[in-house]
Order: C-alpha cells, then sequence, then structure tokens
C-alpha cells in the first residue's frame, strides 16, 4: 500500500512542486521514496532519490534538472519483500515498462508461476514486478488476472502510452486532471492540488448534495470535489496516448441467479471465504484485524483464527455504559481465541483538532461521527506497529446486512407475488419496525413528490438539486440483488470505501477486506434473497456458515449497531462550550456568506455534519 503521483507534459517537470506533493502524501507510503524523470516521446529516464529515500538505493538526489516533462513519484508502505529490490518506481524487460503502484496483488504467487512456466524471470518477490511481467505478456488485459486491490500506473516506452487502471470496486483510489497537454494523476486529490498550487475550482454541486442527500456520494460519477479533478472509476482502466485519454471498463457486477440450495450455498460461500482470507494474509509483517465485535468482523477474526491457527492483534473502540458499546462480544472473541486485545475507549480531549486532521484526509465532509472510532482504531494500530489490518466492510452490502434492505425485501415480495413469504414474514418484520415504517414512508415520498434535505438548506435553494427518489421507482426497489449491485457499485460501499482508505492511510496502515475478493463478492450477491434474510432476520448464509466456529454470544445476536460512536450525542449538547465554539465558526464561515443554510435551525442533531461541511470549503476553496 502506498501512494503515487505522475505528471506528463509538454514542459519542463517542476521539481520543486514534485517534492512538495511528495511531502503531502508521506503519510500513505513514509518507508522509502523514488523519483522517475522522463520524456515520454524519446524514451530518456532518470531515476532519482529523495529525502526519505533508504540507504541502500544510491541514486542522485532529486536536482531542479532541465531535462524532463514527465514524472513518478512513488511513497512506499513496505509490506511485501521488504527488501530494496521492491523499491518504485520500478522497471522490466530491459527498462521498456515502468511503474508506480498502490495496492496488493493477492495471487501474485500463482501468476508468477504462471509467468515463470512462459519463461518470465524475476529479480524480486514483490507482486510489483509481477504486474509488470503481467503488462507484458498479455497488455492491458493483465487486469483481468488479478485479485486483489490496486490503483498504478505503468509507462509503456515502447508503445510509448502510459497505462493507468484502478481495482474492481474501487478499494483504492485514483484521481486524474487533464487539461491542455498536462496529464496528473494522484492517490489523493490533495496531491494534484498542491502540483497545480491550489488553482482548481471547488465544485459546487457536491455542495448542494452534502447538503440535500446528507453525503457526497463518491461511486456515482467521476466528478469530485473539485471541478477539474475526475477519479478513475472502480473497474476502469485509462490510456493516455498523444494526450488523449481512453477509458475502458474492464468489470461490472453482473446479476445472476444461482440454483444451488441452501446448503451448498453455504458451502461454498465458506470456501471462498477461506480462500480471500488466506489470499489477504499474504504479507512479510504482522497482519491483524479490527474487531467492533458485529456479526461481520467477529466471523472474520474467528474464522481466520481457527483455519490458520493465529493468533491475532484484535483493535476494538469501546464505549462503556453507552448503548453503543460491544465490549463484551469483542471479549468474547479475543477470549475464544486467545487474540492480543486492542480494546480501548478513545480520547476525546483533542478530538476538535482530530476532526479537522480527519476533515483534511478524507477530502469531503463528514456527514457522522462513525467515521472517527475507525480513525481512533487505526490510529491505535499504528501505536502497536501494525501495518496491516483485516476489516469487515462489504459485508453488510454483499449480504444484505443494512435493515435498510429489508425494504426492498417487503418490495420484492409484494411486486413478486409472493403473498405467503410476506405473511409469513410479516410479524418478524412488525416486531422489527422499521423497514415496515421507511416502506410506507418512501412510498409517500413517492405518491406525493415530497422534497426533503438532509440538513436545514436555503428554503430558496431547495429546487436547485432535485431530491433523490431512485429507490424508490420499482426497477431499482422491487428486486433486492439490483439495490444491491446499486449499493455496492455506486451509493453505499464506494463512500465506505474511501472512508476506510483515508483513514488507515492516514496513519501509515494498509487495511484489506476480505469480503470484497471479487469472486466471493460475484458469487454472495447471486445468492437468492430468501436465503439471505428470514424476516427480519439478515446474513443467514454468514451466520450458518460461521456458527461452529463464532462465540455462542455472538452467534445469538440479533441487533445491528455498526461503526456507531456516542461522540455526537455527548459532545455535542445544544448550548456546551463545543456546541457553541462550532455555531460560531459555521457563522463565520463560507456557508454563511454563500446563504446556504438556515441558521436558526442548526441544532445538536446535525450541527456536527453542518461543521464539517464549513471546516472542509475553508480547506478546498
Amino acid at each position: 500500500m502506498c501512494g503515487i503521483f505522475g505528471i506528463i507534459s509538454d514542459k519542463i517537470v517542476d521539481i520543486q512542486k514534485l517534492s512538495k506533493v511528495s511531502r503531502v502524501i508521506k503519510h500513505r507510503g513514509p518507508d522509502d521514496e523514488g523519483f522517475l524523470l522522463f520524456n515520454k516521446d524519446d524514451g530518456e529516464y532518470e531515476q532519482y532519490c529523495g529525502e526519505d529515500t533508504i540507504q541502500d538505493i544510491t541514486y542522485l538526489l532529486l536536482n531542479d534538472t532541465k531535462r524532463f516533462n514527465a514524472a513518478f513519484l512513488h511513497r512506499r508502505l513496505a509490506i511485501i519483500d521488504l527488501s530494496p529490490t521492491g523499491h518504485q518506481p520500478m522497471t522490466y524487460n530491459a527498462n521498456k515498462l515502468w511503474i508506480t503502484y498502490n495496492g496488493e496483488v493477492y495471487n501474485y504467487i500463482e501468476i508468477r508461476a504462471e509467468l515463470s512456466a512462459k519463461g518470465y524471470t524475476f529479480n524480486s518477490y514483490t507482486d510489483t514486478e509481477v504486474i509488470l511481467a503481467s503488462y507484458q505478456e498479455w497488455g492491458t488485459e493483465c487486469v483481468n488476472h488479478f485479485n486483489g486491490m490496486w490503483a498504478f500506473a505503468i509507462w509503456d516506452s515502447f508503445n510509448h502510452i502510459i497505462f493507468l487502471s484502478r481495482d474492481r470496486v474501487g478499494i483504492k483510489p485514483l484521481y486524474y486532471y487533464h487539461k491542455d497537454s498536462k496529464f496528473i494523476f494522484c492517490s489523493e486529490i490533495k496531491g494534484i492540488k498542491t502540483y497545480l498550487d491550489n488553482n482548481l475550482t471547488l465544485n459546487e454541486k457536491k455542495i448542494y448534495e452534502y447538503l440535500v442527500r446528507g453525503q457526497i456520494f463518491v461511486g456515482e460519477s467521476e466528478d469530485t470535489i473539485l471541478e477539474e479533478v475526475k477519479q478513475l472509476m472502480p473497474g476502469s482502466n485509462l490510456v493516455l496516448n498523444q494526450n488523449n485519454i481512453s477509458i475502458n471498463k474492464y468489470w461490472s457486477l453482473t446479476l445472476t441467479r444461482n440454483r444451488l440450495s441452501f446448503n451448498d450455498n453455504v458451502e461454498r460461500f465458506s470456501e471462498l471465504f477461506l480462500q480471500s482470507i488466506k489470499f489477504r494474509l499474504r504479507s512479510d509483517v504482522e497482519v491483524g484485524s479490527c474487531l467492533s465485535g458485529g456479526l461481520d468482523s467477529s466471523s472474520l477474526v474467528s474464522f481466520a483464527s481457527n483455519k490458520f491457527n493465529k493468533r491475532f492483534h484484535t483493535f476494538s473502540a469501546i464505549w462503556p455504559g453507552e448503548k453503543c458499546d460491544e465490549s463484551y462480544y469483542v471479549e468474547k472473541v479475543n477470549d475464544k481465541y486467545q487474540c492480543y486485545p486492542n480494546a480501548f475507549t478513545p480520547d476525546l480531549e483533542n478530538i476538535s483538532e482530530v476532526i479537522d486532521k480527519e476533515i483534511w484526509h478524507q477530502e469531503i465532509p463528514l456527514a457522522g461521527s462513525s467515521l472517527l472510532a475507525q480513525w481512533f482504531v487505526m490510529e491505535k494500530a499504528k501505536e502497536k506497529n501494525i501495518k496491516v489490518l483485516l476489516d469487515g466492510q462489504g459485508a453488510d452490502e454483499i449480504l444484505s446486512g443494512y435493515p435498510l434492505y429489508l425494504i426492498s425485501y417487503i418490495n420484492e415480495m409484494i411486486y413478486s407475488l409472493k403473498w405467503n413469504e410476506l405473511y409469513k414474514y410479516y410479524p418478524s418484520l412488525k416486531k422489527n419496525g422499521y423497514p415496515v415504517k421507511r416502506f410506507i414512508s418512501i412510498q409517500k415520498h413517492k405518491l406525493f413528490n415530497q422534497k426533503h434535505t438532509a440538513f436545514p438548506i436555503k428554503k430558496k435553494l431547495i429546487d436547485k438539486y432535485i431530491f433523490n427518489t431512485k429507490y424508490v421507482t420499482p426497477h431499482k426497489c422491487n428486486y433486492l440483488p439490483d439495490f444491491l449491485k446499486d449499493q455496492i457499485e455506486r451509493t453505499n460501499l464506494p463512500g465506505l470505501l474511501h472512508f476506510e482508505d483515508r483513514n488507515s492511510m492516514a496513519h501509515s496502515v494498509e487495511s484489506r477486506v476480505p469480503f470484497l475478493d471479487y469472486k466471493l463478492l460475484e458469487f454472495t450477491v447471486s445468492i437468492p434473497t430468501e436465503q439471505k434474510i428470514n424476516g427480519a432476520l439478515t446474513k443467514i448464509i454468514l451466520r450458518e456458515a460461521m456458527k461452529d466456529y463464532l462465540p455462542e454470544e455472538v452467534y445469538n445476536r440479533f441487533d445491528k449497531i455498526g461503526f456507531s460512536t456516542p461522540i455526537e450525542n455527548n459532545l455535542f449538547n445544544n448550548g456546551n462550550a463545543l456546541y457553541n465554539n462550532y455555531l460560531d465558526s459555521i457563522k463565520n464561515s463560507d456557508i454563511t456568506n454563500m446563504d446556504l443554510i438556515e441558521l436558526e435551525e442548526i441544532n445538536s442533531h446535525n450541527i456536527f455534519a453542518i461543521y464539517t461541511l464549513a471546516k472542509f470549503i475553508e480547506i478546498w476553496k
């Protein structure tokens, strides 16, 4: 896991700006630093060191050369092959191919063996070199052979192209800027912004989206918080050729409906889950795990501990005495598998400073405080020198775990005329309460075309951004797998992966998400709804697969807390010091000057989210 940056232009690379970008994204890779400067047309190149380059690498120190119109920058977080042979940018094929790469291709061992049988040789034990050899063998189709998470750029000097790729579901970020003869890419928007001296425009449409919908949906389009910066969408390749870019979507989630029995699906799920964990335990440094006490992370730790005879270092944010506290379940998992527990209650004394840091790293406003719990977990992992963490992200989306999904489940029964099934499960759904009420509320919005905003936006602005009603329409809501596909590719999951990447990399920690192995994902989404949900009980495939591994107390849990915190309720009560400080900040901010918010409607429930928007605009305007 690393930080990458590149610029390809018809003008000489600005070395001072390049060095500044390296410092700005250092958190993504503090272990090593490397630069490749080159001319995209004639193939001339030179490698350089930076202030953080490891001592074994003895290239010239980056200097103000006037010879090159292109550059690759790499910040390394060393995970696989910790030796100097893992230094990047890396070359292959007699210096014809060069790469700067962020991520992990977990099946690199199998691909390496396949390529070795074809006559390929390797100088390192890295997955990076395997990517280069794969590109030489299969061209841009190489990504179809990869199982993992990645964002990389390859300079193919033989064909005079730059090839960029991003993994299937967008676990790793990749942004680019293309104007006139200048093409820039980076792992984070701040790198592009830094090189361009902040001469970019805040995207006001994203501000309205946040105010109306409650968050910025990063997966719905290539647009970002800055008008001139785009993201390479998940599952996409980009080729830069003679200043022209072409983008190809190489993967999207195809919905199929498997016909296996429940028991066969449980068995196949277990096999794929095991293989996914096996891949994600490949590392030359210690691999720990997040553990919230919920079904997903508990399943991950329990299954992996049992199958691989491993004692995990686990990390858990707990809140004793609060409704959201799950320390009881955390303890049960840790005790059962003799884990090395790191359960802690975050210190909130400097919470304002943490929130401001979080906004800078996230590059979008924070809609809720749950992100802060994840921030503290990653911070604790860094403190304990654990560089890799497994996490349960994605399980809810592939296994229909959120209560919200029960709405689509109800619709599926109604519109598919499954009256007996609806009658059978209605008492359970009614007891759960939330889905039925929400279902009626959504139908009410649909029938009367009601407009609702997440935050108290000025009334005159409501029509400027149309209320999003797409989940009300039959083609989205009447078949649960359709809804899951949208959640995975466009709405919920892309945002969660964005948060996870920024929170982990802010602390130089690599986060791995076994539930999002693409083979496991494709299979699990295909499982029929009736095998995933039983009344108001969700994830029954996972529960059945894990029943021999989970502590009984966790297996029998039917509540869902999520990554919740008491921070907003405890610290932002109307009238306390922090509340008043944030309210003053909002009143003196650009969102007040822009006349966006009804200030008198700010309260303890929304002040956190509105403040983070104000702070975000201050940082990014």
